[in-house]
């Protein structure tokens, strides 16, 4: 941190634009951990409830919830190392298919959560709450529910990705339909472990299942998006004062270019170009001007790392 004047004659404190985003990176870290364990404890648990029934292992992956949390297990460990990353060079970002797949697995495991409730717990208690399974339904969807709340990427979900992120949900609706619906379990498909084809024809069951998804998509991408709007405009409030001199602007960008050059690999140039764009944004400035002393410094720094 270090002291600044603002245009009133009083001294405030302001911390360096590099290190804006550090805490996003642990928060980033902490949920990826948190979401990964969860998962991994939720599908190890019934794993071992299956093998000391005798039953097939196997038959475990025709469950929605099992698949889900391997979905959503497998999207959180991809966001660790950019979250490691973004703690030693102090700008979390990952690409965009890591969130959408993220976003599909946090969609998995709230529909599983929702349709337990307002479904399985009426006609079939044991299946919604039994043994693993209020762990499976409840405490494990929405622990991850907000460990996702917590990875503040500051890129907002568009109304594509989050159709985009039903595809998983729906891709199984159609493999149950053909297994239990189509096949039947005495041709040697899937018995119907959901038991909605009890109340529902199949067109309609499926339809049910898809607006479902669909809904629950958009709800946590209203609120996925309200979070990131209001921790960047409080951000922006709190740490990018209005009144700052351009000029200061552009030793700033040429200190995070420096330090990412520190850190960066030497074959390739770290460009935090999201970060950029906010604070051109921020400052109505242009951003190829924020980028010229950015890479100034970036170069400057390599060729201090290579003259030693």
């Amino acid at each position: 941190m270090r002291n600044t004047k603002n245009s009133a004659g009083s001294w405030t404190q302001r911390k360096y634009i590099i290190g804006l985003s550090r805490w996003r990176s642990r928060l980033a870290l902490v949920a990826g951990i948190v979401t990964v364990f969860c998962s991994l404890y939720a599908i190890a648990g019934s794993i071992v409830l299956y093998a000391e029934s005798g039953d097939n292992v196997l038959g475990l992956f025709n469950w929605f919830t099992t698949n889900a949390n391997c979905l959503t297990a497998f999207a959180a460990g991809l966001i660790i190392p950019f979250a490691v990353e973004g703690i030693r060079k102090k700008h979390f970002s990952y690409p965009k298919w890591v969130a959408r797949l993220h976003y599909s697995g946090m969609v998995c495991t709230t529909l599983t959560m929702v349709f337990s409730m307002a479904f399985m717990s009426w006609v079939d208690p044991v299946a919604a709450f039994g043994g693993y399974n209020s762990y499976l339904h409840i405490i494990c969807p929405v622990l991850v529910l907000v460990s996702f709340c917590m990875v503040e990427s500051g890129r907002p979900y568009s109304l594509r990705d989050a159709l985009i992120a039903c595809i998983p949900s729906m891709a199984y609706m159609a493999v149950y339909a053909v297994e239990v619906g189509i096949i039947g379990k005495q041709n040697g498909g899937w018995e119907d472990l959901y038991h909605v084809l009890e109340y529902l024809p199949l067109w309609l069951a499926w339809l049910a299942a898809v607006l479902l998804t669909v809904c629950i998509s958009l709800l946590i991408r209203l609120l996925y998006n309200r979070l990131v709007s209001i921790r960047q405009k409080k951000m922006d409030a709190q740490l990018w004062p209005l009144d700052v001199n351009p000029v200061e602007i552009n030793i700033e960008m040429f200190g995070l270019g420096r330090y990412m050059g520190k850190h960066a690999d030497g074959e390739f140039v770290a460009l935090p170009l999201s970060l950029i764009s906010r604070i051109a944004d921020r400052y109505s400035l242009k951003t190829e001007d924020l980028i010229r002393p950015y890479i100034k410094g970036f170069l400057d720094s390599v060729k201090d790392r290579e003259g030693r």
